[in-house]
Order: structure tokens, then C-alpha cells, then sequence
């Protein structure tokens, strides 16, 4: 999709009610989508470097959608992106989610994941092991484990699609668009409060003076808000990138039936999916590594990942069938996405999104560190805010999810640390028992 106007444009007509959302995976454009949707004189842009291609991890989610987490707020934020994606065509497929332990522990994580999941309202039904196998008979080998939980109201996100179909319904409602890769921000004071004047680009400087300005950047955040030497916000703001192995089985004939459910083997922190024509597999079962994202969230393939993958394979009953050996990217260029990769995405110290105004800064608001899990109803829970008039006026339940999520939780705990607790959560992504 081209550019909908130009910087000098943009900087020649400013408006006076203008929200500029840097960030065009599928929160920023949720989040255009959802603003726009709203009967007011806004001014929306939306900024990405790629308009044509997700280079963010929206290009590379698994899509699973698995809407019980142990925390109550994902939870929440994730049963609103489901009813959002519903209305999406193509955009999310009921297969539901299943839970796999061989292990005492494991049942009792199940069996209180199964009150929680009744609690929220989610149906959960445990299942036995012939039961489960029945539902992905190529991934699950009956007699190798002893417990499951079924959530049939769980799901796969076609993330592509969602994004695309929010891009195109923001247009239609006025929104603009901008391909420029942004680099920096030039910051002013103003009343003892810093305000972010001008946003830096490859192509030149776009004023954002009297702009509501929105960073949906994902893996790109810290770097953005680090701005060089000039931190844009004295708040920490731990949003850490790091590796995660993906692979796929090669291409077949697509299955007769109902599609597989997703499948997460608990005891060993490694997920697959059935993607119509091939099956996907993950892992978090490795020690955390920290990346410093560039052009793309494909980072270059460790080494270490071949074992990790191997292992994971070993869980399924299909497992010989998974490529298990990434590519080396400065000698197997271009990338082919059919063949393990390295997705890169954000953990944070808590696994919570930062979402809401950067209290610090007068006209910054953060939507980052959010999964397409929660992206849907993370957007329209900061749409309201911004909003926050009407129809869209937020609610003591917004208000409480926000605390949660508040940009500005983490003031005065040392760096150091934030980077720690950051790294020591994605072993714990899907609330695996340590």
C-alpha cells in the first residue's frame, strides 16, 4: 500500500487534533482502526517503515490465541481480541488449544487452570489422553502422556489478514499513511514537562508538536525511546527483544477434517500448529537471549537452536518430519520462510504490555510489548482513553486494567534488574511451573 501523503504535506497542513501512530503491525494498525471508528475531527497518521511488508513480529506470530493466562488482565484483554477477530473474515479460526503433562505437578497446574479458566468464564474440560490424541492424532501419541485440558473456545489468528483488514477499514474512514523508517525524536520543555516536537525520520523531520504521539514499535521500542544519548523519558521502560526458535514440517497435502488444535506440551515448554499445509513447531525450553533488533524481527540463527529444535521434535509423534537446521543468514540469503527461523519479540518483567500515557512526557503514549494474543483489545482499551469522551468514555474496569499496564509501573527499580526479570519470564510465557 503507497503512502497515503507526504512529510511536507504532513508538515505544511498540521491539524489541530492530530494522533500520530508509529507502528504498523497489527497494534498500531488495531489501534488506527478502533481511533478511527470514532465520530470525531482526529487527524490519524499512521508511520511505518514497510507498509508493503510486516517486518515487525506480527510477520511471524504463531497466531495462537489462547485466552486463559494466570494473569487476570491478559486474560481480559485477550477474550476482547477474540470477540474483535470474530468479525474479521479469515482473520481467526476456533480450533481450540490443548494442554499436555505426563507429570503430578502437571495435573495439578491443569486442574487449577481448568478452575481458573471456569472462574473467567472459558470453557476447560480435561480430557483423556485417548480423547486428546483424537484432536491432533499426528502431533499427540496417546500413551506418552497422562494429562490434558481442553479449551475448545481457543484459537489461531491469521495475523496477516487482521492487520491487513484494519488498514483497510482505517482508510476508508480517513486515516493516512506514511512509509518512513523513524530514527529518533527531538524533545522540547514546556510547563517542567518534556513534549516530543519533532519525530525523526530516514526521510526527514515530522513536527509533532501539537500531536497526540503513539508508539506501537514492538521490538523496536527501547531503542526508540532511548533516542541515543537524549532518553526521550526518564521512566524505565524495559521492553527486552529476544530469540525464539520456529520451525515447520515441509509441505503436504492439507488434512481431511477438522483442523488440529493448538498443542502445548507443558512439561516441555515447546507449542506446534497445523498450518493447512504444513505443521509449525516452537520452543522455550533454552536458556533467554537478548537481541538488538535491526532491519526486520528475523534475527540471525544460533547455533544452539538446532539441539533446542531436535528436543522439541521429540515430543510428537510426528517428529521426524520437522527441520530442525536453521539458516545461516549471511550465506543463505534471501531468507525462506518455510524453513526454521529465529522470530524475535518483546518480554517485559511482568509479561504485561505498557499501554497508556508516558506521564513524564506530554504527548506520548506507549501500545508496546503486546502479543497479537491481546493486541485487539489492548487497542481498543487505549483507544477509549485517548478518547475518553461519549460512547467511548472508559469504565472503572478500563481504569483498573490501565493501572495495570501503566507505562510508568516500573519507576525507580534499577535497570539491571528489569533486565533480569525480564529474561527470567520467557521461560515463563505460558505459565510453565519452575
Amino acid at each position: 500500500m503507497p503512502s497515503t501523503l507526504t512529510i511536507a504535506q504532513l508538515n505544511n497542513n498540521p491539524s489541530p487534533r492530530q494522533i500520530i501512530i508509529v507502528g504498523g503491525g497489527i497494534v498500531g494498525a488495531a489501534l488506527a482502526f478502533h481511533l478511527s471508528k470514532a465520530q470525531t475531527e482526529n487527524h490519524i497518521i499512521l508511520i511505518d517503515k514497510s507498509l508493503e511488508t510486516l517486518l515487525g513480529s506480527t510477520g511471524h506470530a504463531p497466531g495462537f490465541v489462547g485466552q486463559l493466562n494466570e494473569s487476570p488482565v491478559l486474560t481480559r484483554l485477550a477474550k476482547d481480541t477474540v470477540q474483535d477477530y470474530l468479525t474479521i473474515p479469515g482473520g481467526f479460526e476456533t480450533v481450540g488449544g490443548l494442554e499436555l503433562s505426563s507429570t503430578p505437578p502437571g495435573l495439578e497446574t491443569l486442574t487449577r487452570r481448568q478452575r481458573i479458566a471456569q472462574e473467567a468464564g472459558l470453557p476447560a474440560e480435561l480430557l483423556t489422553p485417548e480423547a486428546a490424541a483424537s484432536l491432533a492424532p499426528d502431533f499427540i501419541d496417546a500413551n506418552s502422556i497422562k494429562h490434558c485440558l481442553h479449551f475448545p473456545s481457543d484459537g489461531t489468528a491469521n495475523a496477516g489478514v487482521i492487520t491487513s483488514y484494519y488498514v483497510d477499514q482505517a482508510r476508508t474512514r480517513g486515516v493516512d499513511f506514511l512509509e518512513a523508517a523513524v530514527t529518533g525524536f527531538a524533545t522540547t520543555i514546556e510547563n517542567e514537562t518534556s513534549k516530543i516536537a519533532a519525530i525523526k525520520t530516514a526521510s526527514g523531520d515530522i513536527n509533532s508538536e501539537g500531536s497526540t504521539v503513539i508508539l506501537a514499535t514492538g521490538i523496536w521500542t527501547s531503542s526508540l525511546i532511548s533516542n541515543g544519548s537524549t532518553p526521550v523519558t526518564q521512566l524505565p521502560i524495559p521492553i527486552v527483544p529476544v530469540a525464539h526458535p520456529y520451525t515447520f514440517t515441509p509441505a503436504r497435502t492439507r488434512r481431511v477434517g477438522a483442523p488440529y488444535p493448538f498443542v502445548r506440551w507443558l512439561d516441555h515448554h515447546v507449542y506446534a500448529r497445523d498450518h493447512d499445509d504444513r505443521d509449525g513447531l516452537g520452543s522455550y525450553d533454552h536458556p533467554p537471549m537478548q537481541l538488538d533488533p535491526t532491519e526486520s524481527a528475523i534475527g540471525a540463527w544460533p547455533s544452539s537452536f538446532d539441539q533446542v529444535l531436535s528436543e522439541a521434535c521429540s515430543n510428537l509423534k510426528n517428529k521426524t518430519e520437522f527441520q530442525v537446521q536453521g539458516q545461516n543468514m549471511e550465506t543463505e540469503e534471501p531468507w525462506v520462510a518455510d524453513k526454521p527461523f529465529n522470530g524475535i519479540f518483546s518480554v517485559t518483567p511482568d509479561n504485561l504490555p505498557f499501554t497508556g500515557r508516558v506521564p513524564d512526557v506530554a504527548n506520548l503514549w506507549l501500545a508496546a510489548a503486546i502479543w497479537v494474543t491481546t493486541a485487539a483489545g489492548t487497542a481498543k482499551l487505549l483507544a477509549r482513553e485517548i478518547l475518553d469522551d461519549g460512547e467511548n468514555a472508559t469504565t472503572s474496569e478500563d481504569k483498573a486494567l490501565l493501572d495495570a499496564l501503566h507505562p510508568a509501573r516500573f519507576q525507580g527499580v534499577e535497570a539491571d534488574l528489569l533486565l533480569r526479570q525480564s529474561l527470567s519470564k520467557y521461560n515463563d510465557i505460558y505459565n510453565r511451573e519452575t
